[in-house]
């Protein structure tokens, strides 16, 4: 299948033709492409009109599944979202630790995405036992990493047994992690080995990140992360008991302050990724537990892109933040960027499209945001995942297409292994 895009405008301004043989963008030009002077066959193409077309969304910290018992959330129903969203590859972060069998645990998920998902999926492993570097070591090539989960429970138990925790750290292709404050020190007292891969996520804070850019300035393999909760979100918000319970978040929010010091920090290339933290938690859970997090794979760029446009940051860092630096950070293979011989993963976004968000529109089986009545704009219009259109706005009838299209990302090792 060869498709054609024609009058594309990429986020540098350049107006060009794009070319997809099945799901490789074959051809990038600045010349119009006339199918009736092309000596191959064009199946079908498609006129985007000088729309914004962007690589595909990568998401790099989100949780598919909440574990509760209003849990209707599933591959299906979330990767919906996600095309409806722009985010053409996910990594599904397992909301509990995995304690035993690591391997069984994440093939089953891998399985259970590949025969439902509609968009490209990848998986880090919640280890819970640092004596088990075997099966985590088995389990590498199949997951981003290895999320270390310490927290004010655990902290001082496994930091005290350093050698466990260790092994586990050299065992991982990738340490996910969040720390606050002195535990940052902490952690880098035990953590000498400046090759290994560490992606801070979740950073809610500037003193936080100058701490951890420290240690990146040291010589230390880092990578920054926030959520679009952290950049929006802050204590003032919550002036009323709903917001105070809708969001909720896993870690504490800050000021107003520190919303506008990560935005500085995002203009200033401090941070490399920002992720949607997505997790498909029901309004009931939020009234009844107050449990953390909050819906956000049909919003995250959308807010981000109306965020950036009134902060004047340029629609070229907001790419790079959503998929060129996921990409490397996560050692995708021909992802995040718009190069022939890529995988075709590609968004169509009206820039000057406003519209509502509104609770009743959202697909993710969670069925609400906190989002709900904004008025933004950059409206997704399609979505491409490995050359498939997956999502079309315009055909409101029926705007998800049920296309098998969606897979596992395969790894470039290569970046992987070199000081990225």
């Amino acid at each position: 299948m060869v498709t054609l895009l024609k009058n594309c405008l990429l986020s540098n301004n350049k107006k060009v033709d794009i070319v997809i043989d099945n799901n490789i963008i074959a051809q990038i030009s600045e010349e119009p492409i006339l199918v009736e002077e092309v000596d191959y066959r064009i199946d079908q193409v498609f006129d985007i009109r000088k729309n914004l077309v962007m690589p595909g969304i990568i998401d790099g910290f989100a949780r598919v599944k909440t574990l509760s018992s209003y849990d209707l959330a599933n591959y299906t129903t979330e990767s919906i979202a996600c095309a409806h969203g722009g985010i053409t590859t996910f990594i599904d972060i397992p909301t509990n630790p995995i304690s035993t069998n690591y391997f069984n645990e994440i093939t089953s998920k891998i399985n259970e995405a590949n025969e439902n998902s509609l968009v490209n999926f990848a998986f880090a492993v919640n280890a819970s036992d640092i004596s088990n570097q075997k099966d985590l070591m088995k389990i590498q090539e199949y997951v981003v990493g290895t999320i270390l989960t310490l927290n004010s429970r655990n902290f001082k138990e496994r930091i005290s047994d350093s050698i466990g925790l260790q092994k586990m750290i050299e065992a991982s292709k990738m340490i996910l992690i969040h720390l606050s404050g002195t535990d940052i020190d902490i952690f880098f007292d035990i953590c000498h080995d400046k090759n290994i891969r560490i992606l801070f996520y979740d950073i809610t804070n500037e003193y936080d990140l100058e701490k951890i850019l420290a240690y990146k300035a040291e010589g230390y393999n880092i990578k920054t992360a926030t959520s679009i909760m952290y950049l929006l979100f802050n204590k003032d918000h919550i002036n009323s008991e709903y917001k105070r319970k809708t969001i909720t978040t896993e870690y504490k929010l800050g000021t107003m302050l520190n919303n506008i010091h990560l935005w500085n920090a995002i203009k200033n290339g401090k941070i490399d990724i920002i992720t949607s933290s997505h997790m498909p938690v029901t309004l009931i859970e939020k009234f009844e537990s107050e449990r953390p997090g909050i819906p956000n794979f049909e919003t995250l760029f959308s807010i981000l892109f109306d965020n950036c446009y009134f902060k004047r940051i340029p629609i070229t860092i907001l790419e790079r933040l959503l998929c060129k630096n996921p990409a490397k950070a996560y050692g995708f293979k021909n992802k995040g960027e718009i190069k022939v011989g890529y995988d075709a993963d590609l968004v169509v976004i009206n820039t000057t499209k406003r519209w509502w968000i509104k609770n009743e529109d959202i697909v993710s089986s969670a069925r609400w945001t906190p989002f709900n009545d904004y008025r933004i704009s950059g409206r997704v219009m399609m979505t491409f995942v490995n050359g498939e259109l997956v999502y079309n706005f315009i055909n409101q009838m029926m705007p998800i297409r049920n296309v098998k299209s969606a897979k596992l990302v395969e790894f470039d090792y290569e970046t992987i292994y070199k000081n990225n």
